[in-house]
């Protein structure tokens, strides 16, 4: 890294002044012996100002361009907290400057873009992690410990869902945002949001999905998108996707700005010998046939400061990166597959490559699960 002395704290630079900036400015802090936010940037110096003063008591500099942040030797991580448009200028110029970077999601907003920052990042040798701060969700951690200990067997399916229900949401609002909050106009314009909620919160319950089946490769994809309440969108309020793995386990994500769910839940497995359902702070294991399953509850987890915890132990002590950057791609490349499919009507295939472009289906991907349909039930 760029200027880091042996031993001593991360300096960290955030790009952005907005909610998620914040969010993370309160998980850098929580470990101020390995890492200190040694400056903000934003457009809106007066926001970044806000934010050296609230976080840092004024000492992080400020700096109202991405440039101008990712040119200041003493930096050695920048921490991108920008609208999804902005992404692949600050990767790709942080990554030149030889900055380690944590991105928020989406890693940008197609697969040509994440291509690009893929072949930076392998010629410049930075470390890169995504800012996938469910992953650390301890439910969803003893979720995984469980699958690959064999506790419900071969897995069937995967379930995972990202849903809140606002009926005061309004990505489209022209008012001036508060300094230090959100900032939601930049999601009024496809151009720069790139997609509606399946790209956006969606993101969530994608990574999510293929956390769980843990390099099970997504090899079809089914998208359904709906707009069920905001009608002032221009695209989907909701999206129900449905994918097919390489070994056949089915996957299923539901996220919403529309609806929700009972009980909170964010994800389930179904398998040969039991079931796992969990939200954010609980987990139920049910072994088939017994009368009642086990359940843990957990404390209510900041999880952008167990990502943040996460990634300083990854540039620290070369702890294994939770998302590196195929992971990236790879979820992007589903939310894509899923809209390609809405468009079509049709189930479409993904390539190997993380970064291929999704196309519709010839044929049906044959696993061995999969069953062939005979004629008699069709008639």
């Amino acid at each position: 890294m760029s200027s880091q002395r042996a031993g001593s704290p991360l300096r960290v630079g955030i790009l952005g002044a907005g909610n998620i900036a914040r969010l993370h400015s309160v998980g850098w802090n929580e470990f101020s012996q390995n890492a200190e936010i040694a400056a903000y940037s934003d457009v809106d110096t007066v926001r970044a100002r806000y934010m050296s003063d609230t976080h840092t008591g004024g000492t992080a500099k400020t700096y109202d361009s991405i440039d101008a942040i990712v040119a200041d030797p003493e930096i050695d991580v920048i921490d991108v907290c920008l609208p999804h448009h902005l992404h692949v200028d600050a990767v790709l110029k942080a990554a030149q400057a030889g900055k380690a970077i944590l991105c928020e999601k989406p890693l940008c907003t197609n697969l040509s873009d994440a291509a690009k920052i893929r072949e930076t990042i392998a010629s410049t040798g930075v470390v890169f992690m995504g800012a996938h701060n469910n992953l650390f969700t301890p439910s969803l951690l003893e979720a995984r410990r469980l699958i690959s200990g064999g506790f419900i067997g071969r897995p069937f399916m995967y379930r995972t869902i990202e849903v809140f229900q606002s009926r005061s949401f309004d990505p489209w609002s022209k008012e001036a945002s508060a300094t230090g909050g959100g900032q939601r106009g930049w999601r009024a314009d496809l151009r720069t949001s790139g997609g509606g909620e399946l790209l956006d919160t969606g993101y969530h319950s994608t990574y999510r999905l293929l956390s769980l089946a843990s390099g099970d490769r997504p090899v079809e994809v089914t998208g359904f998108l709906s707009r069920f309440l905001q009608s002032h969108l221009p695209t989907e309020d909701t999206g129900h996707v449905f994918i097919r793995f390489e070994s056949g386990v089915v996957g299923e994500i539901l996220t919403s700005w529309a609806l929700d769910v009972v009980g909170a839940r964010q994800f389930e497995i179904e398998g040969e010998f039991g079931a796992i359902a969990g939200s954010a702070t609980s987990l139920s294991h049910q072994l088939y046939r017994w009368p009642e399953p086990a359940t843990r509850t957990y404390p209510a987890p900041a999880t952008f400061t167990l990502e943040i915890g996460h990634f300083i132990e990854v540039l620290k002590n070369g702890a294994t990166n939770a998302a590196p950057i195929d992971d990236t791609i790879r979820t992007l490349q589903v939310i894509k597959g899923a809209y390609l499919s809405a468009k079509l009507g049709a189930t479409v295939t993904l390539p190997e490559d993380p970064a291929g472009v999704p196309v519709a289906r010839e044929t049906a991907v044959s696993t061995p699960y999969s069953v062939q349909v005979p004629d008699e039930v069709l008639g």
